[in-house]
């Protein structure tokens, strides 16, 4: 990060999660963070503690018809101050009175606030896993690469450019997701399907969103009773695993002959991971190599591996 001045960072600020999000993913952060003056937040105490990753504080907007309560004098006005981008944060706060002659000024009128897109993700329905796939919708802003995973219902709204949300500001587009079948033919499909889209809007990025979790959603075949003696299954610290496993349908591979009702651990399919050891701090903080492992997806697999769900 360029050098920023002292006098524009308040730094060393914490946040327990659920308040600060990802920009790049909108997952949940927790830990240090600081704020520039001009509103926008990023991971690490200060600029010097990297990696200074963008978050920003969210505050999901109302409905059309609930901002009928939205009048000038209320404190949410301070939602539509000149520099408004469809959120709110700590810092950006303006005088009620300031935004009152600033709708005066510019003739806005505060009921009328048009929608912007909100997270609200489709999931699939029971005869979306009897054919095997679903339809995911995105937007992307045109000025920002960041995505939004909405409904069918936003993404009509922005694609028949409603006058009622900010469509212009958008780009829509949707994918097929695969959620049952071969393991590998689905991995590989979804992969298939990010690369398209992401060529189709003529950006990258989906697939970090999106986490890389290609098998999101997926429907495992269950089964039990089985054991690996290793290579085919890890924890989910990156530790191969050995001994026995079942299948549950939601969950995958997890730890144990059977599936109960008392707590027991995921598993995860080696070859669809790249694990990577990495330095960490102990409590005394020494660095200790080799007491934990980044994972993440791998960019696609074989297609030449059989599999019915379940190891080799």
């Amino acid at each position: 990060m360029t050098y920023i001045p002292k006098s524009q960072i308040k730094s060393h600020q914490f946040t327990s999660g659920a308040e600060w999000y990802y920009v790049k993913n909108n997952s949940s952060y927790i830990g240090d963070y600081f704020i520039l003056s001009n509103g926008k937040a990023y991971t690490g105490a200060t600029p010097n503690n990297s990696p200074n990753d963008e978050i920003t504080k969210k505050i999901p907007l109302q409905s059309p018809q609930s901002k009928m309560d939205y009048m000038p004098s209320s404190p949410l006005a301070v939602e539509y101050a000149d520099n408004w981008d469809g959120y709110t944060f700590e810092q950006q706060k303006q005088n009620i009175q300031d935004i009152e002659i600033y709708g005066i000024l510019t003739d806005t009128d505060y009921n009328l606030i048009r929608s912007r897109p909100q997270y609200i993700p489709s999931t699939p329905t029971l005869e979306n896993f009897k054919e095997g796939l679903f339809k995911r919708y995105f937007v992307t802003k045109i000025n920002q690469f960041e995505y939004i995973e909405i409904n069918q219902e936003t993404y009509d709204n922005i694609v028949t450019k409603n006058s009622v949300w900010m469509w212009e500001d958008y780009i829509p587009f949707s994918l097929n997701w695969y959620i049952k079948g071969d393991i590998d033919r689905t991995f590989n499909n979804n992969v298939g399907a990010i690369f398209l889209a992401e060529k189709e809007i003529n950006r990258k990025g989906l697939e970090d969103y999106l986490s890389k979790n290609f098998l999101e959603y997926f429907e495992y075949p269950e089964a039990n009773n089985l054991t690996t003696n290793g290579g085919e299954l890890i924890t989910q610290t990156g530790i191969d695993y050995v001994g026995p496993y079942h299948i549950n349908k939601i969950q995958g591979p997890m730890v144990g002959s059977n599936h109960t009702l008392t707590s027991h651990h995921r598993l995860l399919y080696k070859r669809f991971y790249i694990s990577q050891v990495v330095d960490v701090l102990n409590q005394e903080g020494v660095i200790e190599t080799g007491e934990s492992q980044n994972i993440e997806y791998r960019a696609s697999i074989s297609p030449n591996r059989s599999s019915n769900g379940g190891g080799y």
